[in-house]
């Protein structure tokens, strides 16, 4: 069981470390707006498969309503807002870069956690917000000898960040469903995949229609550009939350969280192997303190 949970969350780091590369690799074949629905066939797909692995769980929904109004309003802030921050960051620093900054997204759930569930802060909380802002302004810091001089600009950071609060406020949702109101992840997940799917779809075709194009013609993109899509709903939106879900039930959240919070590493040392990216010493050192800031966060 204990080697059960830590694999599950050495499967949730690599795949948040996947869903960025997948992503950078579609938006080079289609627009924001074209990944954002094209996505969502991997997100409700691999969230269904995910709920019939789970006994007793099912596609319907038999808890009240207003929590189902609760997700809808999740999905418009972490995956409209925060996701459409996250593609414009990837696109303007990189891979690496925006995995990086969006890494100290738990502080913004503790903050967020205080303010409304009356969490405690704690001095490893104070500790570890320093320890991050500390890396956030290394990580900054290396963008000015980079090959592409758009990287020296602050705005993909800023977006960086604007998806980190945004995701952290979906995730302080969804730990109140979970911990408050006892609905299982998988349950959660499922319904998110389906609101994200409409919303996205009707962003699409009312965005098309008043561009005068045809929203149809998302179809005849090519099916390289749809593999893309579908592999960043698939690895990035599902089977991340998926696998760590079930790692922590498996295994303590403090063991869990090192092994999970290694994925901003993974995801640059992919940038720098799929897209040359170019990361320098001092780069590395504010991922490092990010993530020694996030350790802090969570003890």
């Amino acid at each position: 069981m204990y080697l059960a949970g830590v694999l599950y969350c050495c499967a949730a780091a690599v795949c948040w470390a996947l869903g960025p590369v997948f992503l950078k690799k579609g938006l080079a074949l289609m627009n924001h707006s074209e990944m954002g629905a094209a996505r969502t066939f991997g997100f409700v797909g691999a969230a269904l498969f995910f709920v019939m692995l789970e006994p007793g769980v099912s596609a319907g929904w038999p808890h009240p309503l207003p929590y189902l109004a609760v997700i809808f309003v999740s999905i418009l802030i972490g995956n409209i807002v925060g996701d459409l921050a996250y593609f414009r960051s990837i696109e303007m620093i990189g891979v690496g870069r925006a995995v990086g900054t969006t890494s100290c997204y738990p502080l913004f759930v503790t903050a967020i956690s205080s303010v409304w569930l009356g969490e405690a802060v704690t001095l490893p909380l104070v500790l570890g917000t320093l320890v991050m802002i500390a890396g956030l302004v290394l990580l900054k810091s290396g963008g000015a000898q980079t090959s592409e001089p758009r990287e020296v600009s602050g705005a993909g950071f800023f977006f960086a960040l604007v998806a980190a609060v945004s995701w952290a406020a979906m995730m302080v949702l969804q730990k109140w469903l979970i911990s408050v109101h006892s609905i299982h992840p998988a349950s959660i997940t499922l319904w998110r995949s389906f609101f994200l799917f409409s919303l996205s779809w009707l962003y699409w075709g009312t965005s098309s229609l008043r561009r005068g194009t045809n929203p149809m013609r998302i179809f005849a993109m090519s099916p390289k550009a749809w593999g893309w899509a579908i592999a960043a709903g698939t690895f990035g939106l599902a089977a991340g939350g998926y696998f760590f879900t079930k790692g922590i039930q498996l295994i303590p959240v403090s063991i869990a969280t090192p092994i999970t919070a290694s994925s901003p590493l993974l995801a640059a040392a992919m940038g720098v192997l799929f897209f040359h990216e170019r990361m320098r010493p001092v780069q590395w050192a504010g991922i490092l303190c990010i993530l020694s800031g996030v350790l802090a966060v969570n003890s």
